[in-house]
């Protein structure tokens, strides 16, 4: 009895979770110094760009869970919206799925102009996310990113409570009120890319 009630919850959270968002990325290594803001959990730009890749994060947590997976970079705990680096520093910036995870938009507007702020004049920043409209709590979408040398990640980003929709455009909107410009975006179902100088 209690075999069958653990094997019938299995097979409907199963079933649930194979009604996820899915999304299949390929990344290329990216040149000159790289930041990646929120970068635990995966390591996924650290594992794409290299060990020169400076990777932040707010969670010591997040931070050790990517060391343990074997995300060679060099890590910084910080909170993204004062990150200890001098301004015109770095040639590009990215976030791979970390935006969801910043609660409100004054938070992503201000880790944009501090991205902006740590970026050399000509620098470029490129963005990842989900596109969260609908509101399952939690929002979980799985990835497959195909980095380079044919190594390939699976993994899941989730986020719980209120307020949590996301969009290309007013993540996009965000970007340019901090001062980049250029955006060329790419939408998919579940997913955005963006680029902006």
């Amino acid at each position: 009895m209690v075999n069958t009630v653990i094997k019938n919850l299995l097979m409907r959270s199963l079933v649930r979770l194979s009604r996820r968002p899915k999304v299949k990325v390929s990344l290329e290594r990216l040149e000159g110094l790289v930041v990646d803001i929120g970068a635990g959990g995966e390591g996924i730009m650290a594992k794409t760009c290299g060990k020169e890749t400076v990777c932040v994060d707010i969670s010591k947590r997040e931070i050790d869970e990517a060391r343990s997976r074997g995300a060679v970079a060099n890590w910084v705990l910080c909170d993204a919206r004062a990150m200890p680096f001098g301004s015109g520093l770095f040639d590009v910036a990215t976030f791979f799925f970390s935006l969801m995870y910043m609660k409100t938009l004054e938070r992503k507007h201000a880790v944009m102009i501090e991205a902006k702020r740590v970026l050399k004049p000509e620098g470029s920043l490129y963005l990842w996310d989900a596109i969260i409209r609908e509101k399952p709590d939690p929002y979980i979408v799985f990835v497959e990113a195909s980095l380079p040398g044919e190594e390939r990640v699976y993994t899941g980003y989730g986020v719980r409570g209120e307020k949590k929709e996301q969009a290309p455009e007013l993540i996009n909107q965000l970007a340019l009120e901090a001062g980049f410009r250029d955006a060329r975006t790419e939408s998919h179902e579940y997913w955005f890319t963006s680029r902006f100088q």
